[in-house]
């Protein structure tokens, strides 16, 4: 599952460096009233032409999900479950679902996201299993959930660092979209690339 950010462009080039299976890349638009999903679509557009054009091939596919009309911002990682099921399901052979998780970036609060994430799936799964559809087990992996955001910034190479997104409520200008420099993301990204001096 592909977001098109720091962590998830990172776990993309570590599963197309670092493994030979066959990988299907998924990207979900998700629009809300953050109206993020035009950036992070520039973003995921800008690293798969890098990655097709410096690694081996993969397949790729994206959905929608629009959420313009309501007042709350759905939850991310249920939306994300909801979608990798489908994508499971289309994909034969599937035994694995990648995601761009940090355990840095989870506090105790939000630390069983992973799981409440899993579980979501695994109720969705049982019903095509019910059907004899998909594969018997499924495993959920997080390449690299161990990273520091610093060392995610550090593994990747300075374009596609540049190519990816993180803001949360991006600017629109005539002439594209702007970060805020204010949302979580953008304080973090400022932080590492400070820290490093690098650009990011």
């Amino acid at each position: 599952m592909f977001s098109g950010g720091l962590d998830s462009t990172a776990m993309l080039l570590k599963l197309l460096e670092e493994t030979r299976e066959e990988l299907h890349v998924h990207h979900i638009r998700m629009e809300n009233r953050q109206v993020r999903d035009g950036a992070e679509q520039q973003a995921v557009e800008r690293v798969l032409a890098w990655c097709r054009a410096h690694c081996r091939p993969f397949r790729y596919s994206e959905s929608g999900l629009d959420f313009r009309a309501l007042e709350a911002i759905p939850i991310d990682y249920l939306s994300v479950a909801f979608v990798a099921c489908q994508v499971a399901i289309d994909t034969p052979g599937c035994n694995r679902i990648a995601v761009g998780t940090l355990a840095a970036d989870l506090d105790e609060i939000r630390r069983s996201v992973t799981s409440a994430q899993r579980q979501v799936f695994d109720a969705m799964y049982a019903c095509y299993r019910a059907r004899k559809v998909g594969e018997p087990e499924i495993e959920w992996i997080y390449p690299v959930y161990r990273l520091s955001k610093a060392e995610v910034a550090l593994s990747l190479p300075p374009e596609l660092r540049e190519a990816a997104w993180s803001c949360r409520t991006p600017v629109q200008t005539t002439t594209g979209y702007q970060i805020c420099g204010q949302c979580k993301p953008c304080r973090k990204r400022a932080e590492v690339s400070a820290a490093l001096s690098i650009a990011l």
